[in-house]
């Protein structure tokens, strides 16, 4: 008997996607779905939870000299602050190094040069042909039109997700 190869099953998901970030199935009936309600919710003990269980003392004892204090005091490690603001301060997350979108590096198709015709996918000059000439430090592309008075695209600043550039030589300078 000779072995067959048993069929490699790909993996989907329960809930499919309708939209990007929308499944089909609520939270609710994912947790039926998935049978959770079945299973133990013991998740495995986090770094914090283990310092907690190592329980550090809160006081210390500390001997006093003089005759009529009593020898020793009972003093806390963590005391209480002095000053409580009278409003939150809204602190910002830690965002483990990541940039803010003004800071990001700026990276152009190396396709895309000075003089490039490109054509606009979005908005509402779409289907027009403009030219490239620069791009900005924000990141947006400033464009013109190959010809003002036929394409009726006057020079504007678009995002490069929005143009299309096929087969259209450099224009001659």
């Amino acid at each position: 008997m000779a072995e067959e190869k048993k069929a490699v099953k790909r993996h989907a998901s329960r809930n499919p996607v309708l939209a990007r970030g929308i499944g089909r199935y609520s939270r609710s009936v994912m947790f039926t779905r998935r049978a959770l309600y079945k299973r133990k919710t013991k998740a495995p003990e986090t770094k914090i939870e283990k310092k907690l269980k190592e329980k550090i003392p809160a006081t210390v004892t500390k001997t006093v000299g003089g005759d009529k204090n009593g020898g020793t005091r009972v003093v806390k490690l963590r005391k209480m602050p002095r000053y409580y603001p009278t409003e939150d301060v809204a602190r910002k997350l830690l965002s483990h190094g990541k940039k803010p979108f003004s800071q990001h590096k700026r990276k152009l198709r190396a396709s895309i040069t000075p003089g490039t015709v490109l054509i606009l996918l979005t908005g509402r000059h779409r289907g027009k042909r403009v030219v490239f000439l620069k791009q900005l430090a924000s990141g947006l592309l400033l464009v013109t039109g190959k010809n003002v008075y036929t394409s009726k695209v006057h020079v504007m600043i678009m995002n490069e997700g929005i143009n299309k550039e096929k087969c259209y030589t450099k224009l001659a300078e």
